[in-house]
């Protein structure tokens, strides 16, 4: 079955996943699984702010939130219901009842829809036998407010930012409400990764505790990171909560590097100007060691949240290279990145200097590809008959590599 062929099949047949529904020709079954996240006043909204683990009442500077005046991008994040109780999916083989292992994969910025990730997920299922959970970011997938993928207001949007910067580039409906979102806050980008980050803890407590019957209670716990998910692995890895993680292994598909050596212009992901203010915001407060906000400061202190830290030192290259550097070399072995040569968004050189160190005295691979078609960092697998052969061919060359990599 060719590359196109099996998207179709996948997609047609998740369309319709309630609970749990069989494919018995591709030897698969997809569970969806209710989830109710447990920290979601973390976020910006509710009155009471504190930190849960030292009880320590954190303000919220309401002044840090630029406010447009446009209900739809402005809402308090506290107040988005769909992103507090949601839905994850689990993708395994039909043949295997309950999985010895299992993949958590994460997906890219400002993603509404898992169809494209399906067929990675199939093929990493079959390769493997390890169950994949389909884990949405949050704010992401079906914890997004609907009004934030419909066209006509979206484009609203799209008029108000070009009205407000003339000299802003790249903008579309489609990437309208994470701009203005990450433009207005861009320590929402910590907020978002702390609840995810949150969120996976949950899981994997659910797993030992025998919660998940497709998953073994002593199942393996491995991550996949696409992009931005590679980033969020990282961090999961590095900060080894609860040591759940201290045997995983770490894939990252176009990613790998600090988020300052990510280069997210595109009209299906960020905007320039929300791009420039992330990006500078992010600069201030690590060189002002975030004097200019108490509560990101709170939760970036080293000695109070030694784990949730590890944030700060995947911001920019610059910054806390030494630090990183040395817990890459601890886990070196179990950290993969499998990127493309032509993408401009996440540069393979990017992925070499965070991963093997400025020096490249850390070994850890970094698999360079170049595909004999177009491609780009959003569809490195064009749905395309003319190429067809060729796309699904590099397809199983990188499905191949990362099953090859969790397997050892």
């Amino acid at each position: 079955m060719e590359y196109y062929e099996l998207y179709e099949v996948l997609k047609s047949h998740f369309d319709s996943v309630k609970e749990t529904i069989e494919i018995k020709d591709l030897n698969l079954t997809i569970e969806s699984v209710p989830f109710e996240t447990k920290v979601s006043d973390l976020l910006h909204g509710p009155e009471n702010q504190e930190c849960p683990v030292h009880q320590e009442s954190l303000k919220i500077n309401e002044n840090a939130y630029m406010i447009y005046h446009q209900p739809s991008v402005d809402i308090k994040d506290f107040d988005i219901a769909c992103n507090k109780k949601f839905e994850y999916y689990i993708l395994k083989r039909a043949d295997i009842e309950t999985a010895e292992g299992c993949i958590i994969f994460f997906h890219g910025l400002n993603e509404k829809k898992w169809d494209k990730y399906l067929p990675w997920a199939y093929e990493l299922a079959q390769k493997t036998h390890k169950a994949v959970i389909l884990f949405p970011i949050a704010f992401h997938m079906d914890r997004a407010e609907a009004i934030w993928s419909d066209r006509h207001h979206m484009m609203e949007i799209v008029k108000f930012r070009k009205g407000q910067y003339p000299e802003n580039t790249h903008f579309s409906y489609v990437n309208a409400a994470i701009s203005s979102r990450l433009e207005a806050h861009p320590q929402r980008i910590f907020w978002s990764g702390l609840q995810t980050y949150s969120d996976i803890i949950e899981v994997v407590k659910e797993i030992k505790n025998n919660r998940i019957k497709s998953i073994a209670s002593n199942a393996s716990i491995d991550l996949f990171g696409y992009s931005i998910g590679s980033f969020l692995s990282m961090i999961i890895k590095m900060a080894n909560p609860y040591d759940f993680f201290t045997q995983s292994k770490v894939f990252c598909f176009c990613g790998g590097m600090t988020i300052d050596r990510m280069f997210p212009i595109s009209k299906y992901i960020m905007d320039a100007q929300a791009t420039i203010k992330m990006q500078s915001v992010f600069t201030e407060l690590l060189s002002s060691d975030f004097k200019f906000d108490t509560r990101l400061k709170h939760y970036q202190d080293d000695d109070l949240h030694p784990q949730e830290s590890w944030f700060k030192k995947m911001l920019r290259y610059n910054y806390f290279q030494k630090e990183r550097e040395e817990r890459i070399q601890e886990i070196r072995s179990q950290v993969k990145a499998y990127v493309l040569e032509k993408d401009v968004v996440a540069p393979p050189m990017e992925a070499l200097n965070t991963l093997q160190g400025g020096y490249r005295n850390i070994n850890v691979e970094v698999e360079i590809k170049d595909f004999p078609f177009d491609y780009s960092h959003m569809v490195p697998f064009p749905l395309t008959h003319k190429h067809k052969t060729e796309v699904t061919e590099a397809f199983h060359q990188f499905t191949k590599s990362a099953s090859d990599f969790y397997g050892q």
